[in-house]
């Protein structure tokens, strides 16, 4: 197969959604990425539509058959459609958006189990920089883990009772509790308003721990989310993030314990989480709790120039 006389790279827009999907489709079919499944396809798509401009695709003669959006790490191209230099030119266009983010580098996931992906990336002069880990709890491992006991300085609260909370705040509280975070969270009112928008957002999976004496000040979350396949229910603690000046206190530790008694609660048959390895504390911290890590999805970079 030849690339045709249209090629091109641009921003994606909401008409090339059902273009992305099948080319995430086709390519997590051949590919078998370790950890990803349909539903992700599903919520990556979901936080493109209202940021078009993080994400690129690549056209031929009109026909999505790449995407890349930095801030997911991810770069695809259709499985009919490689070798003739559209991962390239997303990737090589893809340093705009990650430069205009204050990255020091575009970085990818590539997959280790992929010679192909490591071949080309070490074409492009990228280099392996760190790793995120899948780490899972078994139900056996999560009978075991304590129940949650808060401080007395702070109450807990679900979003469902929090409908005063506007999209601007809240994201810049989530954004504050990831300070120092090894990955650059990448989240915008507009992205997190149109998720807690969509029909399978449920509210009663974010719970929220603030001051005592002044419940409008947020200190720490958690977001829970629960996944059905033909085969098992998963459940997933997906972020905890506690703001800067209360890290120390155990509250990351009470929210764990939270989520997983929470997850048992809805018959989730397992339990995992995404941490990157270089966050030693927190992998320290769901490692005493039971977690293993089962998947390794390493991070190569490309320097800005």
């Amino acid at each position: 197969m030849t690339a045709g006389s249209g090629v091109e790279v641009r921003t994606f827009r909401p008409e090339d959604t059902e273009g992305v999907r099948a080319v995430m489709s086709a390519s997590l079919e051949v590919d078998a990425i370790p950890g990803f499944t349909n539903a992700d396809i599903e919520r990556a798509l979901v936080r493109m539509i209202p940021a078009p401009d993080a994400t690129l695709v690549a056209l031929d003669d009109g026909r999505v058959v790449g995407v890349c959006t930095p801030s997911h790490d991810a770069l695809t191209v259709h499985p009919d459609a490689r070798r003739l230099g559209h991962g390239r030119r997303l990737a090589l266009a893809a340093r705009a958006i990650a430069r205009a983010r204050g990255d020091d580098a575009l970085q990818l996931h590539v997959p280790p189990h992929l010679p192909a992906s490591r071949a080309f990336a070490r074409s492009l002069g990228m280099s392996y920089r760190s790793s995120m880990w899948q780490f899972e709890l078994t139900m056996a491992a999560a009978a075991t883990v304590p129940a949650a006991a808060f401080p007395d300085d702070v109450v807990v609260r679900h979003w469902d009772d929090a409908i005063d909370i506007d999209y601007v705040a809240w994201t810049a509280f989530m954004t504050a509790t990831f300070e120092g975070h090894p990955t650059h969270m990448n989240w915008t009112p507009a992205i997190v308003e149109h998720v807690h928008g969509t029909p399978d957002f449920d509210a009663s999976g974010i719970l929220i721990v603030a001051e005592r004496v002044d419940p409008t000040r947020f200190v720490a979350f958690t977001r829970l989310e629960m996944e059905t396949t033909p085969t098992e229910t998963l459940g997933e603690v997906g972020l905890i993030g506690v703001l800067p000046a209360w890290r120390g206190l155990g509250l990351g530790r009470e929210l764990l314990r939270w989520g997983v008694a929470e997850l048992r609660e809805r018959a989730a048959d397992r339990i995992i989480l995404a941490v990157e390895a270089a966050n030693e504390r927190a992998t320290g911290l769901y490692r005493a709790h039971g977690f293993r890590p089962v998947i390794e999805w390493p991070h190569w970079v490309l320097p800005l120039e």
